[in-house]
């Protein structure tokens, strides 16, 4: 298909790597300018020493360290101000038997070792550093495999990924996504916009009509559906309030569950249309309207309900928008705290990668505070396991989901 994996400006991209570097070869070196002590996989430019002989953008190159001792295999970008993303530790020869290997373990530890398939058909292929890929997301949403690719030498990778996937999975459907930011970064060659894939998801029994490739990020939030399914179980008796529904997990979750009332709200009228429409799919009564969070919150009269669900979008895309995100946060949480009956729950969430757990927990603290409000974390979770987290790599642990108890 024209935005699939094998488009033609893709199958162009793979012929002009190929000249350049046969899938067999002696890949070239770079060198750090700095010793090696840990195992973090990135590398800035000023980190990094110049090639003597140019090194094309995107390239597979062996790394070294300042005494050259073999740190391994990874993408070099001299343009981008993270020069050198490493994806794994050895000195490969064969980038196809790598990769393919690679996208196959990825396929392995969801379908076979965490046999996600017998719960849902919608999880995450491919988390980026965390399965060896720097910089791409491959969510599967029912036959559809949504990819979003943020690294130029991994953009270069994708033919042989959507051959390997055609292979194992023929009836699949493949959409690629390109943030233009990361396009102009690292200058990667530009696709067209993709042509969303109609599939229904099903999660724990209950469907959602998807658009794969469309809306916020890959078409649909997989990363939260084991919090949507602790919702569930939280919710038994409760009226329910879920902000930033998007289409409407949480809120669907809580009927389910057993609560006594929901009520569902979000800034973006097609996912109110959607939370609608899947609630109406899957024979659930529940509220939804069209309402900014802080909007609804701030009329909202205190004690009315006691679970509210807070997952709002990615405030914080950069380091330089840390201060302002948290500012968003915690005037959302604040306001949530104030509202909450006492002895009531608030399950909050953050997606901002950039934002780590201490700042998080630190922010709902100072939320508290600020609504003079005494509370307790009862849990905190992320993602689920289709999400692993890379021990070198700690930016792959980018959901932060908090459950607080309000006690006075």
């Amino acid at each position: 298909m024209r935005d699939g994996f094998s488009s033609p400006q893709l199958r162009a991209v793979a012929a002009q790597v190929a000249a350049r570097h046969p899938a067999c070869v002696a890949f070239p070196s770079v060198q750090l300018q700095v010793r090696v002590r840990g195992r973090h996989p990135w590398f800035y430019r000023k980190m990094v020493r110049k090639p003597e002989t140019p090194i094309p953008a995107g390239s597979v190159v062996h790394v070294r360290d300042k005494e050259r001792r073999l740190v391994g295999s990874g993408f070099y970008n001299p343009r981008s101000d993270l020069a050198l993303r490493v994806f794994t530790g050895e000195a490969i020869t064969d980038a196809v038997a790598h990769f393919s290997h690679a996208l196959d373990e990825a396929l392995s530890l969801r379908e076979r070792t965490l046999r996600l398939q017998d719960v849902t058909n919608a999880y995450r292929i491919v988390h980026s550093e965390g399965d060896g890929f720097p910089g791409l997301i491959l969510d599967r949403l029912g036959d559809a495999f949504v990819a979003q690719v943020h690294v130029l030498g991994t953009f270069r990778q994708m033919e042989t990924l959507g051959e390997r996937l055609r292979l194992l999975h023929p009836r699949c459907k493949l959409v690629m996504l390109q943030d233009p930011e990361s396009a102009q970064r690292e200058g990667m060659e530009r696709i067209g916009p993709p042509t969303p894939v109609a599939v229904e998801i099903k999660e724990h029994g209950i469907r959602y009509a998807v658009q794969a490739g469309g809306g916020h990020k890959t078409g649909f939030f997989a990363d939260q559906r084991d919090n949507r399914m602790l919702v569930r179980e939280l919710a038994r008796g409760r009226n329910v309030l879920d902000l930033c529904c998007n289409s409407g997990g949480f809120a669907m979750n809580a009927v389910a569950g057993g609560a006594k009332s929901v009520r569902a709200a979000d800034l973006d009228e097609e996912m109110v249309a959607q939370t609608s429409d899947n609630a109406a799919r899957n024979g659930l009564k529940l509220k939804v309207e069209h309402a900014d969070a802080f909007d609804l919150l701030r009329d909202l009269q205190p004690d009315l309900h006691d679970l509210v669900v807070l997952d709002p979008p990615k405030w914080v895309k950069s380091k330089d928008e840390i201060e302002q995100g948290l500012q968003r946060y915690r005037d959302l949480n604040r306001l949530a705290l104030q509202k909450v009956k006492r002895g009531g729950l608030v399950v909050t969430c953050s997606c901002s990668g950039s934002v780590d757990e201490n700042a998080f927990v630190r922010m709902l603290d100072e939320a508290a505070a600020q609504a003079g409000r005494g509370a307790r974390v009862l849990m905190l979770r992320g993602a689920g396991p289709d999400h692993p987290v890379a021990l070198d790599c700690p930016q792959t642990r980018y959901l932060k989901v908090a459950v607080l108890q309000v006690r006075e």
